[in-house]
């Protein structure tokens, strides 16, 4: 639908184009072309009008200027202009200006459309299309006269980073205020231009990147470069280049390099450090520069000169180019910074341009998939529809469709055959009682009664056929209702009853096939949902994160803690190793308060290995939980499901602003392992409570936490043996409750109480099924309404 929509909106814009030095004939065709697609867009831009509505105005403003009202064309420019940058579409903020400024110059007014034709002209510069900019100098130079002049500007001077000496510290670099540098500062202009026009020139990202890295060693002497892109949250080195002995520069096979503290690719204190300031970091002669000396890389390789460049957006890091020259010092002279900062300026905005268009090519991809797919299943559809229709015709069976005044809207062949009236006649007029007569009488008392009522409404009618007798038929009509809900006509269905026996025996045989496929989906749905709600525990899973944090948290402070403690300790020690002086002894142990550290450094260890111990539990449980079914019953420990269920589901029960904490009692007697589906079983777990937690918050609206308080909300769980072969679980809130008329219906198909996209009603469903299909058991409901909910679940030991 977006390719259709920018090929409507070119499509239009190029024939209005034409339009002048078109034939009267041609004219009248191309506005019915350009008002067809109008009216898409207008109703695309009616709903988006973020996408589409500079869209609309700016064919709206052609639209007006070739049909010569002027005036609205001119404020319609001017909205298509202002739409499309207040939502960053660059390159149709360039369009409309440009098609403005010919406007106002076709009129004589040249001052005007000098106005509109350089902001056009500034809008292709930023967007990058120099085949435009090239093509409106060549075709508009007295418009561009004022901006294409040279300029003359002052230089700004140039400073560099250094390096100071500090005591202790292996990396203390300094930033002085950021290169700038004006077009003047360079003896040749001409290299600054081709190296902007060659890195504008590419779409590609990898070419791009190559390019950006070419360029930068070569315009600053360097032997070697990376550049550093993010992917994500991530830093990582796109490219590498470096220039062998003979000369030539080499790209660096990045398979095995990595952009971690034990790399020495990079040194990465610099890169960290340039990433977090955003400020270029310039080394001209390391040699002077005493601070290095700790670091690895630097030690290793040993280069004279180095520099670390943000490549900067709008303020925004888009990326950090890191050069080096390993044979000699002061390479980055103050020309080569000023070429390297318009060069990285100009890069930053080709990186976004690239990444852009290799978004753009990802999404064009993902949309041809898509319209393939749409065109498939286009194909299917009218595949089915045809299908359909034929069935319908040839259905022995009368179906037909009429509005709610009676007018025929559809009818098929049986009927019109049968009765012996044309279908076109039965369509051609305003009701069909004008031509069935006085056996519409008993049609008409049929429609009324199915209007007055939501369900479908069945009839006997009686109807004089084309063998002039009279026919029973055996009628059922519903309502056909459009999305919003509105009654729009009445669907019937018609049997000849008259051969009730062979109808009676068809009806059957279908009756049975229908009933058959429906039970067939309907389990195959059940297993769906089953296998997806399975699925979506993992999601629930993420709720007993925050549990596990509590005894990571004080394990890493007793961690800390207990380093420093042992340090001392340590220390104390090795004064006795070294023979000191008791009084040096003693004033280190005063010092350290030895007798306080020995006293509570085992207890540290204690308190980490409770937290060990909590988090194997936790651990355990989510293993219980999450465990898969085998094709046979195995033995299985129901409190243990009950309890992984119950941790799974702690994150719902704990307190928050609108009530207090939900209270989970236990009481388990002493039961056997038993054989059964455990996965299965801890489903049928978690839906109850998550049904009872439903319950208790239904019942919190409505209340102050003061009343939940007073009545907390509770969640009893009750397990015992029913002689030696079944056990029995209870599971009871005191919630909301259910009426009767509620308790009925609860375990049925599709049956839910909760609203609209909160319940599916196949939760109890799976429920039932999983108890007393899959197991051999029984589930069975106790409520009374404000009093809450009870579910008994019995289950028989040997599966």
């Amino acid at each position: 639908m977006l390719v259709t929509m920018m090929h409507d909106f070119y499509d239009s814009l190029a024939h209005l184009a034409i339009y002048a030095g078109a034939a009267p004939t041609e004219r009248q065709q191309i506005l019915k072309r350009v008002a067809a697609s109008q009216q898409k867009l207008k109703e695309f831009a009616h709903h988006t009008p973020i996408n589409y509505q500079h869209q609309f105005d700016l064919v709206e403003a052609e639209w007006l200027r070739v049909l010569g009202q002027t005036a609205e064309a001119m404020e319609l420019y001017d909205r298509a202009i202002t739409g499309a940058k207040a939502n960053e579409y660059l390159n149709e903020e360039a369009l409309a200006c440009e098609l403005a400024a010919k406007f106002y110059l076709s009129l004589g007014r040249e001052k005007i459309a000098r106005v509109y034709m350089i902001d056009a002209y500034d809008c292709y510069v930023r967007w990058g299309d120099l085949a435009k900019t090239d093509d409106l100098e060549k075709c508009y130079p007295q418009l561009l006269e004022q901006i294409l002049a040279p300029p003359k500007v002052v230089a700004n001077p140039l400073t560099t980073c250094t390096i100071p000496a500090k005591q202790n510290q292996s990396l203390h670099p300094s930033i002085h205020p950021s290169v700038s540098a004006s077009l003047s500062d360079f003896g040749n202009f001409s290299t600054l231009l081709k190296a902007c026009q060659a890195l504008s020139s590419e779409r590609e990202l990898d070419q791009l990147i190559a390019k950006l890295m070419q360029l930068a060693m070569k315009n600053t002497g360097a032997d070697k470069g990376a550049l550093i892109l993010p992917n994500g949250n991530q830093w990582e080195i796109a490219a590498i280049s470096a220039i062998d002995n003979f000369g030539v520069e080499r790209a660096i096979d990045l398979s095995s390099v990595t952009l971690d503290e034990n790399s020495d690719i990079l040194p990465l204190k610099i890169v960290d450090y340039v990433k977090n300031l955003l400020k270029p970091l310039i080394v001209r002669d390391l040699a002077q520069q005493r601070d290095w000396d700790s670091n690895s890389y630097i030690l290793k390789y040993q280069p004279q000169s180095l520099l670390c460049w943000p490549i900067l957006d709008q303020g925004n890091l888009v990326g950090i180019l890191y050069l080096e020259n390993r044979l000699t010092a002061r390479v980055f002279t103050r020309d080569r910074l000023q070429l390297l900062n318009l060069l990285c300026s100009q890069a930053a905005i080709c990186l976004q341009n690239a990444l852009l268009y290799k978004k753009y090519q990802d999404y064009n991809q993902q949309l041809e998939r898509s319209l393939a797919k749409t065109s498939r299943t286009e194909a299917q559809l009218a595949d089915q529809k045809q299908m359909l229709q034929a069935i319908i015709d040839v259905a022995p069976i009368w179906i037909w469709m009429v509005n709610p005044s009676g007018k025929v809207q559809f009818l098929n062949k049986t009927f019109s055959q049968d009765v012996g009236v044309p279908v076109s006649a039965f369509l051609a007029v305003d009701h069909y009682k004008d031509i069935l007569g006085e056996d519409a009488a008993g049609c008409l008392l049929s429609d009324a009664a199915c209007l007055a009522q939501d369900l479908p409404h069945y009839s006997s009618e009686t109807l004089r056929f084309v063998d002039g007798k009279l026919h029973y038929l055996e009628v059922t009509k519903v309502q056909l209702k459009n999305c919003q809900g509105e009654t729009i006509g009445i669907i019937g269905l018609g049997v000849d009853a008259t051969e009730r026996k062979r109808a009676a025996e068809l009806l059957q045989e279908q009756n049975q096939q229908l009933e058959k496929t429906l039970k067939d989906l309907q389990q195959a749905q059940l297993q769906l949902v089953q296998n997806e709600k399975m699925s979506a525990l993992g999601n629930l899973v993420a709720g007993v994160a925050h549990e596990i944090n509590n005894p990571i948290g004080f394990i890493s402070g007793n961690l800390n803690e207990g380093k420093r403690s042992l340090e001392d300790v340590i220390e104390h020690l090795e004064l006795y190793r070294s023979a000191a002086p008791k009084s040096e002894i003693a004033d280190h142990a005063e010092e350290i308060d030895i007798d306080y550290l020995l006293e509570d450094l085992p207890k540290m260890i204690d308190s980490m290995q409770v937290g060990c111990d909590r988090i194997c539990s936790i651990s355990t449980s989510l293993r219980t939980f999450s465990r898969g079914d085998k094709d046979y019953k195995v033995p299985f420990n129901i409190h243990e499901g009950i309890d992984s269920a119950i941790l799974i589901l702690k994150h719902r029960l704990k307190a928050n602003e609108h009530r207090p904490q939900i209270e989970v009692m236990t009481k388990y007697g002493n039961l056997p392992k038993i054989e059964c589906f455990p996965g299965q079983l801890n489903q049928v777990f978690m839906n109850l409570l998550a049904n009872a937690i439903d319950a208790l918050e239904e019942s919190n609206v409505g209340r102050s936490f003061s009343e939940i308080v007073a009545n907390p909300n509770r969640i009893t769980i009750c397990t015992d043996v029913l002689g030696e072969e079944h056990i029995k679980i209870k599971i009871a809130d005191n919630g909301i409750g259910m009426k009767e008329e509620v308790k009925q219906q609860i375990f049925d198909h599709l049956f839910t109480t909760k609203g609209v996209g909160k319940g599916t009603g196949l939760g109890l469903a799976i429920v039932h099924q999983i108890a007393v299909e899959k197991h051999g058991g029984s589930i069975e409901v106790e409520a009374e309404p404000g009093i809450g909910t009870e579910f008994a679940i019995v289950l028989p030991v040997k599966g």
